[in-house]
């Protein structure tokens, strides 16, 4: 009896648990620049505070360093709020810079990998270059992040 009563107090108390985790909201209490990197970090993700230092003229390394947010590094805050405010971060747009076959080959091989974008294309064998870069890294560079592909025509 006690035993099972454990389990569902347990259960309901790691249900409430997530259920909190999922409700964050952040608000910045001022607009220095210690509370804007660690807004950033938050709803954009890690990458952007570090563009946001850079922009204000700080070194990113040191000021990193120096700082904690909510107790815990600039790096640790954006892991454990950015993946909970899927709606407040940015995506990128791709768009095709004109409509030959390798451009869409470059644009097919972010959503379907490199391999199945030459095929899809007809151009196995063939070295493809994509914004300066060889197309399977291309690929993966964008794999991780939140991507919408555009054809020239919009």
């Amino acid at each position: 009896m006690k035993l099972s009563t454990l389990a569902i107090a347990l259960i309901s108390s790691v249900a409430s648990l997530n259920a909190f985790a999922q409700d964050v909201r952040l608000n910045p209490v001022n607009q220095n620049i210690e509370t804007q990197a660690c807004y950033t970090a938050a709803t954009e993700g890690y990458r952007a505070a570090k563009r946001l230092i850079r922009d204000n003229g700080l070194n990113v390394e040191s000021f990193s360093a120096s700082l904690l947010c909510n107790d815990v590094s600039l790096r640790k805050f954006a892991d454990l709020y950015s993946k909970k405010t899927p709606s407040e971060a940015k995506g990128i747009a791709l768009v095709a810079k004109n409509e030959d076959i390798a451009s869409k080959a470059c644009l097919d091989a972010v959503s379907i990998g490199a391999e199945e974008a030459l095929a899809k294309h007809g151009l196995e064998g063939e070295t493809i270059i994509c914004n300066h870069k060889e197309m399977s890294v291309f690929a993966r560079a964008y794999s991780t992040e939140s991507v919408v592909v555009r054809p020239f025509s919009e």
